[in-house]
């Protein structure tokens, strides 16, 4: 039977859960009578350090831990799409840069855990989300605090970070966590579940904490065309982690993540005036019956805390992340740029050959990644006064990166990051300056008898930053930021084998309010604008022109997050961006478009019954709403007629728990349905024709338990 494998981890949670010690503690969580929250008390992404985000000068959002247990995103790529303003890409192993984000219109962005280790080439695109305590998405360019990757795989850094943060050990008890999701709809099926447990040894100064997930999943794609009858996706996660507390002043730890995820192949379909173009249906895929996917990770972080004296903390850190993937993909037909065939197609959405599905073609690879990356930082925070503190950050770091079949480049990047934050009555200053150092190897590239030798290069840049943040009222706060990212274009060449000599740059500068309409609410107002320069510019058959592109970003971001009431929390998002490619000349088509959807907004609240029989019941709802966005080839505008239609989805959710049947409070009963109104939409693309569909309406039922 199919779904086995994930029943079998539920069984055997609730049968550790009913057996283990810990059931003496006395004290039960009940998870029913707990209104989830959706906005953290301090934030770490843009500093380094735990500051509450209304002090902060830039914008901070954060998705917690409570919002991903709600949603029950798969993977990060899910989960991100609550954010408006981020763009996932196509979710497939032949992107480009796979497992990256867009934001605030600038792409590239790579995933990092704690927001200085980064992950990799790949690894983004598998990060089960039940594994995470929260993420933090850090808007704007950072590299002042983090670095600019260099390599020309990972341009990275102009839009802003995603930062990840696992769940790990803690000194505050022993505890049991599990939860289960079952979901079904038209063509499709999935289950998933999560166990996790901590517990306490030597008499409370250590602990040491698992977390397991397995996820079982039929797409509604391989019930439908050539990939009709393929195996669903399994994946698997174990996320072990052991904390010690040596003395009062320094604190061990290591956190490790094993992650395993075999599935079907897919990179999407064309698109055509908002449909599915080429003679595909929503539901179908190009990839054949046997196209594969697989993807193996291991992680270990050790880190330490000493507290040197009252003002000063060492933070020791480390990881080495090795992964490998294996895919086969046949991708989606089409004709090259300029042909009479695709001509037409812009004009009919037809091919003229009547080919749907490649016949004579597939993409086929293996690599295997490997990062390291150490760190050592130094905070030093002191009350000056009763009126003046001062926090001061130092912190070199060391990386390494490498990945064969083509997709990297051996890099070595050391860096130092300089910050002091002061804080002053009411007013916040803040202040950071980042030098990197690159080392990229020698390389080849080509094939057969094209292969060309490339030697190693050395580069430094330079990213400064800096804000001010402004409490007026105790109830407003103005804020305002200027930050910029360099990073050199380490492994590019133009078709006579140049390479760029000089660093590709994005600056932002940024101002807004924050607003507190009741005691555990605020509201953010922001307006930026990113200016990149030194971009690489690609003719259509994918050749680097020169490296001489220049475009521009700039928008507005609205968000209301925290507790309305005691029993009401909200978190409402809206993100507005304009892209220009200045390249374009003024009036011509592709220098003003949709790169992105212009306009996208996402709202989620959940609401906790207090009295009658339906007492602690927790009802939540939820809205994405995406504007019109063109299709692109490689980032670049192609044609009036491929674009994507507005979507909009709405998801509904219940919490009930099971002592409103008269049972026990630490169970809780969860029940959904996600896009309500099945909406046909497409939720990514690689290019326009490898578009990538959401998914139909499908209904869920869970169980969730915490002692």
């Amino acid at each position: 039977m199919k779904h086995t494998p994930i029943l079998l981890v539920a069984a055997v949670a609730m049968a550790a859960a009913a057996e283990s010690p810990v059931a003496d503690l006395g004290t039960i969580v009940v998870e029913g009578d707990a209104l989830s929250k959706y906005r953290p008390e301090t934030v770490a992404g843009g500093t380094f350090t735990a500051v509450a985000p209304e002090k902060l000068p830039l914008v901070v959002d954060t998705l917690t831990e409570d919002f991903i247990q709600e949603h029950n995103p798969t993977d990060l790529h899910d989960l991100l799409r609550f954010v408006p303003g981020i763009e996932t890409g196509g979710k497939s192993l032949l992107v480009r840069n796979p497992g990256q984000f867009s934001i605030r219109g600038m792409g590239g962005t790579e995933p990092a855990f704690d927001g200085i280790l980064p992950i990799g080439r790949g690894p983004g695109l598998f990060m089960d989300t039940m594994l995470m305590d929260r993420i933090e998405i850090a808007k704007g360019p950072i590299a002042s605090l983090t670095g600019g990757p260099g390599a020309a795989q990972n341009a990275s850094g102009a839009g802003g970070s995603v930062n990840m943060y696992l769940k790990s050990a803690n000194l505050d008890g022993d505890a049991v966590k599990f939860q289960e999701n079952t979901s079904a709809g038209k063509d499709t099926f999935r289950q998933r579940a999560m166990a996790d447990a901590n517990q306490a040894f030597a008499g409370g100064d250590g602990a040491v904490r698992v977390v397991g997930t397995a996820d079982y999943y039929e797409p509604p794609y391989i019930s439908n065309g050539s990939q009709d009858g393929a195996d669903g996706r399994e994946s698997y996660a174990i996320a072990p982690s052991v904390i010690y507390r040596a003395s009062d002043d320094l604190t061990l730890g290591v956190k490790s993540l094993v992650q395993y995820t075999e599935q079907p192949s897919y990179i999407g379909i064309p698109v055509w005036r908002g449909k599915p173009g080429g003679g595909y249906g929503w539901r179908e895929s190009s990839c054949r019956e046997g196209d594969r996917s697989s993807y193996k990770s291991f992680m270990v972080n050790p880190w330490a805390d000493w507290q040197v004296n009252e003002s000063w903390l060492l933070k020791f850190g480390g990881a080495f992340m090795v992964s490998s993937w294996d895919q086969t993909t046949r991708e989606p037909y089409t004709p090259g740029l300029g042909s009479p065939e695709i001509a037409n197609y812009f004009r009919t959405g037809i091919w003229d050959s009547g080919e749907k599905y490649m016949l004579s073609g597939f993409s086929q690879s293996h690599s295997l990644s490997r990062n390291f990356s150490a760190y050592v930082r130094s905070i030093y925070d002191s009350e000056m006064s009763e009126s003046l503190r001062n926090s001061l950050l130092v912190q070199p770091d060391v990386s390494y990166r490498e990945a064969t079949g083509g997709f990297g480049q051996p890099v070595w990047r050391c860096g130092v990051t300089a910050q002091d934050m002061v804080e002053w009555e009411r007013l916040t200053l803040l202040a950071g300056l980042r030098h990197d150092h690159f080392d990229q190897g020698s390389y080849s590239a080509g094939s057969r008898g094209a292969v060309a030798r490339y030697p190693s290069i050395t580069a430094d840049a330079i990213s400064p930053r800096g804000g001010v943040s402004f409490r007026a009222l105790d109830w407003l706060h103005l804020f305002g930021n200027v930050s910029q990212t360099r990073t050199p274009m380490l492994g590019l060449r133009t078709a006579d084998g140049s390479a760029p000599d000089k660093s590709w740059r994005a600056t932002q500068y940024e101002g807004g309010l924050r607003i507190r309409p009741a005691e555990k609410l605020w509201f953010t107002a922001s307006l930026y604008d990113i200016d990149q320069e030194n971009v690489p510019e690609f003719g259509n058959d994918g050749i680097i022109l020169d490296y001489d592109g220049k475009n521009n970003s700039r928008g507005a971001e609205l968000s209301l997050s925290g507790d309305i009431t005691d029993n009401w929390t909200v978190m409402a998002m809206y993100a507005h961006n304009k892209y220009t490619d200045k390249n374009i000349a003024r009036g011509s088509k592709g220098r003003t478009f949709e790169r992105y959807p212009r306009d996208t907004v996402s709202l989620n609240t959940s609401y906790r019954i207090r009295e009658g029989a339906l007492r602690d019941v927790v009802l939540g709802a939820g809205w994405r709403l995406r504007s019109k966005s063109y299709a692109t080839m490689r980032g670049s505008y192609v044609n009036e007629n491929l674009y994507f239609s507005s979507s909009s989805v709405f998801d509904v959710k219940a919490t009930v728990p099971f002592s409103v049947f008269g049972g026990s409070g630490s169970w809780a009963l969860t029940l959904g349905v996600r896009n309500l109104f099945d909406e046909k939409y497409f939720e990514s693309a690689r290019h326009y024709y490898e578009c990538l569909a959401g998914e139909p309406r499908t209904f869920e039922a869970g169980l969730k338990a915490s002692f």
